[in-house]
């Protein structure tokens, strides 16, 4: 199960970090590179199958929800 590759990675309290392409008016990309901590893992059915996502605090303190193949743990000390 592809899921399992991904949900089985990560846990609550792991600091990650996660990219969004932003675009504006004349569809010019920048990529923005958020930090946080992963507040909860849950599974999304969609019918036929479960995505697993990650609800974050990202630093600054706003929560945002992020499918979890698009996260990477960051090694702390």
């Amino acid at each position: 199960m592809l899921a399992s590759l991904y949900k089985d990675k990560f846990k609550v309290g792991d600091y990650v970090e996660y990219r969004r392409i932003c675009r504006d008016k004349d569809y010019n990309e920048t990529v923005k590179v958020y930090q946080g901590v992963v507040a909860k893992i849950f599974p999304v059915d969609l019918g036929s199958r479960d995505v697993w996502y990650a609800s974050i605090i990202k630093n600054g303190g706003e929560e945002e929800i992020v499918l979890l193949s698009k996260i990477r743990k960051l090694e702390t000390n």
